[in-house]
């Protein structure tokens, strides 16, 4: 195995809000794969005629494995309750609108691979698979569902 080079770069899905900008997680071990999907309307008309009728949001879904099992120091649910903190509203009572929903997040994997994709969490499945004696968690694999987003204001967003 002398020939084995760790990735340079790691996936990370991070916050695009002002107040998230240190707010981000990365892969502790980049995806085996990652597929875009990219949903194209179209609507039959008579015969063989289709009309075109725009494009949908782009969607990927992400299986993140988190492992601190090996040196032990590394906290499986840190990482999870960042990922947590993306998919939750961050202030659901505050008068603002914008801060009623969750982050806008965009996911990046280098500088000259997979383009970045700015997106929303739709979903975040977590399962723990380790434990120590006291049920603290030593692995866990986090699926996170994303959809793209265009950037429009929020309905009372300056």
């Amino acid at each position: 195995m002398a020939n084995f080079q760790p990735a340079k770069s790691k996936l990370t899905i991070g916050s695009l809000e002002p107040e998230g900008r240190d707010l981000f997680v990365r892969a502790q071990y980049n995806p085996k794969e990652l597929q875009i999907d990219k949903p194209v309307s179209w609507v039959d008309h008579r015969e063989l005629s289709v009309e075109y009728q725009g494009r949908s949001p782009r969607t990927t879904t992400l299986e993140l494995l988190f492992d601190g099992f090996e040196d032990r120091t590394f906290h499986v649910q840190d990482q999870l309750d960042l990922l947590d903190h993306l998919a939750s509203p961050r202030s659901i009572n505050s008068p603002e609108a914008a801060m009623r929903r969750p982050h806008r997040c965009v996911i990046v994997w280098g500088q000259r691979g997979v383009p970045a994709l700015r997106c929303v969490i739709e979903s975040l499945t977590v399962k723990y698979t380790m434990f120590d004696s006291d049920g603290v968690p030593f692995r866990a694999t986090a699926t996170v569902k994303l959809r793209e987003f265009a950037v429009i204001r929020d309905r009372g967003e300056a």
